[in-house]
């Protein structure tokens, strides 16, 4: 990470050494410095790890580990951390290996169970296609197992949606024609600022291992906020008001404390399962 940042920036050896401290650096190298990976025979360079870790400490405001970062993590309770992942993604879906994955890699885990909930299972996806996506015209087969073969063309993709960040899909399976609404991370909002455009709209997602995490139940349109953050709120106490499917839904808090953040606006519309705000 180290190498590759260097590169893209084309900063000297001496130039990092200087300008550590004020240089975007890699989370990664940040936290190797902080002695993340264990402390290197003889230490780490000076003024080097110095001039790194000056202005970023760790979470418990330590500059760095002290001897074998394990020996200060706190007990990890394994079968509370089973059950929270089963009741939130299901128990046939969670094994000793997820909770061994979350355990290690939480956020990343996290982020492909969303990855998994919104595409499916692509175990079976050919690794050339999901690097490089088919192009409208072309068509490839997908063998699925002994008799499911299946001769899969994009017809076509539609003008991007500025509001749900999304394009429809059309695809013909077989010769039936499939028609499938998907994120676009690439085009970009020319409303957003910047010669280039900025980012497309697209909502955080709910995260279901945290019961402080309100996300959307439905897809609508928000009519009315009845709180703001740093509100202290009631269990089951009404946050939102949600237009959806021609009626109104009230959206409450799932638990009682704070109200940390809120990420939508009056008008604004929303998807299944995007954060709305979360509670501590």
């Amino acid at each position: 990470d180290l190498a590759q940042f260097l590169v893209t920036t084309k900063v000297t050896a001496e130039e990092f050494v200087e300008q550590a401290s004020t240089l975007s650096i890699p989370s990664s190298v940040v936290e190797y410095f902080q002695g993340a990976l264990g402390q290197p025979p003889g230490g780490f360079p000076e003024p080097l790890r110095t001039n790194i870790l000056k202005g970023r400490s760790l979470s418990n405001g330590k500059t760095s580990f002290e001897g074998r970062p394990g020996a200060e993590l706190p007990d990890y309770d394994f079968e509370a951390s089973e059950h929270a992942l089963k009741e939130a993604y299901g128990a046939s879906r969670i094994g000793h290996k997820e909770v061994l994955s979350h355990a290690l890699y939480p956020k990343v885990f996290k982020e492909w169970m969303a990855f998994e909930q919104q595409y499916g299972e692509i175990d079976l996806l050919p690794t050339h296609l999901f690097f490089r996506p088919l192009k409208v015209g072309e068509e490839t087969l997908l063998s699925m197992g002994p008799g499911k073969d299946y001769y899969v063309r994009l017809a076509a993709i539609d003008d991007f949606d500025e509001q749900l960040g999304s394009r429809a899909v059309t695809l013909e399976v077989n010769g039936e024609r499939w028609f499938i609404r998907t994120p676009d991370t690439v085009t970009t909002l020319p409303s957003a600022g910047g010669a280039e455009g900025g980012a497309v709209k697209r909502r955080e997602k709910a995260d279901p291992t945290s019961k402080g995490s309100l996300g959307a139940a439905m897809p609508g349109v928000l009519l009315q906020s009845l709180a703001k953050e740093g509100d202290i709120v009631e269990e089951g106490q009404t946050l939102f008001t949600l237009s959806a499917m021609k009626m109104e839904t009230e959206v409450k808090a799932p638990i009682a404390g704070t109200i940390k953040r809120i990420l939508v606006d009056c008008g604004d519309s929303v998807e299944a399962d995007d954060l709305m705000a979360e509670i501590e």
